[in-house]
């Protein structure tokens, strides 16, 4: 069974040594989590969140001091419920696995955190210095949504810039006092909480600037992260922005909550435990804006791949590029197909695609391992790839069909060239045969018949005198006759008619200025086929002798293989970048005499371990002339 998959990475098999090392571990891993049941997962997670919830209500119950008394347990248990919960919906989408994860393992993380409402002094402490992750934990759920991770180098620099200050600071008060450095919506329980035991000092009141210092930058974590989130929002794709408005919707009530509660509780004016209740049902209410975009941006994403498949059936003769781009809203979508003949890649028309601009993202195609296409668009949609990866696989057998009839399409446009370069090599190789021609056998034909009307007015007047320019005559005829020879080995060399293409190069081999050394054992093909390959093969060792280095050595291998002539020259040369190096004119003409018999060429090279020319030719079937 045909298997399609799509990621946002260089080309695979570009990356070499350590690269597969870490994708086979990867591809174990995916093995490993698949042969696990979703539901089975799913449910030892929530098993485990079962038991953090009642790890966090047996302690939190046996504090006394806990205030407010009545909603201390129902808080917790609603901010862990909430986190797992929304991480148990994204896990059963592999397009929204990571934020899953994410969200998990806060909800986990939440169960030490909240430890700050037990009446234990060792848990209470614990808790105690757990909360100094708390504000910068939700702070980063709502920065790495809907992605799960961080896409914004600003983002990150913000979020570990001021999240760092406040952990520092509470850090720095809990070691200081031996109560909490500061009153919180969910640690209310100052001055009459348990004592502190990681405290270094003997002060029981924090001081005053580090508190002040603890809000200040509390609150520019929460002012600044929902201004990232709609600034995000404004930029995103559709998908995106769907997913963010939700999340930076309730993120922007944050620092006007917390504000609040700052000021009641610094001034003793106002109900202080109703506005830390009114903020704790905020925080509950951050993971459920991401449970809300995250089921907003999947009913997107499969409108946009229902409406999409639409297309591709209504329109079966459609471009998929241009429903692509429209289904993605990304009209610099681009699609390109890659050639395996020839290890590059042409556009839908058959253009060939020199390099992917680095400004663009790109989403690689494969089937079966192998890659089929490559889809260029926004980099802004490469925080939501796995949506161009599932229209890319919706696409897929689309795109194959699009991807043979581009290959068809640059394969005529490459036969078309080629064609045009046989001609004009013709026309060139017929004016050099006519300009030898001309220049040397001519003008001894020329100075010949000038000798023989001399002999025959010699032999009239002396006759020895006639002999003498007669034998002249033969001389020249015999200089003439091993011209002509040499001219015709130039078209076609006389061993290689009478012995074979092997032994033809073997003789060639003999005169090259680098070792050379000839191997394999085949038969007599037809005169084209022989000629294509000799010829290829020279050319080959010609390169050698420019390019390969004074050191270097050549070996020539020719072999018949399920009908197809197969010829290599390899070299142990200095090599070359095949990444930066242009097609020169001697692999155009390789390419153009194999294209004439039906056959074909590539080069491989790597720098200093030599150079690979590679080509093949069927003899099972007679090889296509031109027209």
């Amino acid at each position: 069974m045909s298997r399609s998959l799509v990621a946002t990475h260089p080309e695979p098999g570009a990356v070499a040594g350590r690269g597969h090392v870490v994708e086979r571990a990867r591809a174990r891993l995916r093995r490993t989590g698949d042969s696990v049941p979703l539901a089975w997962r799913l449910g030892g997670i929530a098993l485990l969140g079962t038991l953090g919830v009642a790890g966090v209500v047996a302690t939190t119950s046996s504090n006394p001091q806990a205030s407010p008394p009545g909603s201390a347990v129902e808080l917790r248990i609603a901010i862990i419920a909430s986190l797992i919960a929304a991480g148990l919906y994204a896990l059963t989408s592999r397009v929204q696995a990571r934020m899953g994860g994410l969200l998990v393992g806060a909800g986990f993380f939440s169960s030490v955190w909240l430890l700050n409402g037990s009446g234990d002094r060792v848990l209470f402490s614990i808790g105690v210095v757990g909360t100094s992750v708390g504000p910068v934990l939700f702070a980063y759920l709502m920065l790495a949504h809907p992605a799960g991770r961080l896409t914004s180098r600003r983002e990150a620099r913000f979020l570990w810039l001021t999240g760092g200050v406040l952990a520092v600071l509470w850090l720095m008060g809990v070691a200081m006092t031996l109560q909490p450095p500061l009153k919180t919506p969910l640690l209310q329980c100052t001055p009459r909480c348990p004592r502190n035991v990681f405290s270094l000092g003997s002060a029981t009141d924090p001081v005053d600037v580090v508190q002040d210092a603890m809000r200040i930058a509390w609150l520019a974590l929460s002012v600044g992260t929902p201004i990232l989130l709609f600034r995000r929002a404004k930029a995103a794709p559709t998908p995106v922005r769907r997913s963010l408005l939700p999340v930076a919707a309730v993120a922007s009530l944050v620092p006007i909550l917390l504000t609040l509660y700052f000021v009641s509780v610094s001034t003793e004016v106002g109900p202080a435990a109703t506005l830390g209740g009114v903020y704790i049902a905020e925080v509950v209410a951050i993971p459920i804006a991401i449970l809300v975009g995250l089921g907003r941006q999947r009913l997107f994403m499969g409108q946009t791949l229902a409406e999409f498949v639409n297309e591709l059936a209504r329109l079966p003769e459609a471009d998929p590029e241009a429903l692509m781009a429209t289904a993605l809203r990304d009209p610099s979508l681009r699609i390109a197909y890659r050639r395996p003949e020839l290890g590059r890649y042409v556009d839908s028309h058959g253009v060939p695609v020199a390099q992917f601009p680095s400004d663009e993202a790109v989403t690689w195609i494969e089937r079966d391992g192998a890659p089929v296409a490559a889809v260029l668009f926004n980099p802004a949609l490469a925080r939501d790839e796995r949506f161009v990866q599932a229209a890319g696989a919706v696409a897929l057998i689309r795109l194959e069909k699009v991807r043979l009839e581009a290959s068809l399409k640059a394969s005529a446009n490459d036969l078309a060239a080629s064609r045009v370069r046989l001609l004009e090599m013709a026309h060139t190789e017929r004016r050099r045969l006519e300009r030898d021609l001309h220049d040397g056998v001519q003008q001894h034909l020329v100075g010949l018949r000038i000798k023989l009307e001399m002999a025959a007015d010699a032999i009239k007047e002396d006759p020895q005198q006639g002999e003498r320019v007669l034998a002249s005559v033969g001389r020249q005829m015999d200089d003439i006759l091993q011209e002509v020879r040499l001219l015709a080995r130039g078209i076609y060399p006389s061993l290689l008619s009478e012995r074979g293409v092997v032994e033809a190069l073997r003789a060639a081999a003999r005169s090259s200025p680098v070792p050379v050394e000839v191997r394999g054992r085949v038969g007599r093909y037809p005169e084209d086929t022989e000629v294509a390959v000799y010829f290829c093969c020279l050319e080959a060792l010609q390169n050698v002798a420019k390019h390969a280095g004074a050191n270097a050595a050549a070996t020539v291998t020719l072999r018949e293989d399920k009908g197809l002539l197969g010829f290599e020259v390899r070299d142990t040369g200095v090599g070359f970048n095949r990444r930066g190096a242009s097609k020169g004119n001697g692999l155009i003409n390789m390419c153009d005499r194999m294209d004439a018999v039906g056959g074909s060429v590539e080069v491989s090279s790597q720098r200093l371990r030599g150079t690979w020319v590679r080509g093949s030719v069927p003899i099972d079937r007679p090889a296509p002339g031109l027209l």
